[in-house]
């Protein structure tokens, strides 16, 4: 569908742009004649994102295995 691969460009030049900014402001180091950009990638800027969203969102990342009961629960 073009309206929701539109949706995922508008996304996607956000989160660059965001990346851009960020990366200027706080990453490179300020020094005469312009800032020192440090090497930060896009993708562990993308890995952050989603290591934040899954925090807010508090989604559950592993499913407890099945395991007999403890002894607390033998009399």
């Amino acid at each position: 569908d073009a309206t929701v691969r539109l949706l995922y460009v508008v996304v996607s030049l956000l989160l660059q742009n965001a990346w851009r900014y960020l990366h200027y402001e706080y990453v490179a180091t300020p020094r005469r004649g312009g800032r020192r950009l440090w090497w930060w990638p896009y993708k562990e800027f993308v890995n952050m994102v989603r290591r934040a969203a899954w925090t807010a969102l508090a989604v559950r990342r592993a499913v407890p295995a099945n395991r007999p009961p403890d002894d607390r629960f033998h009399r």
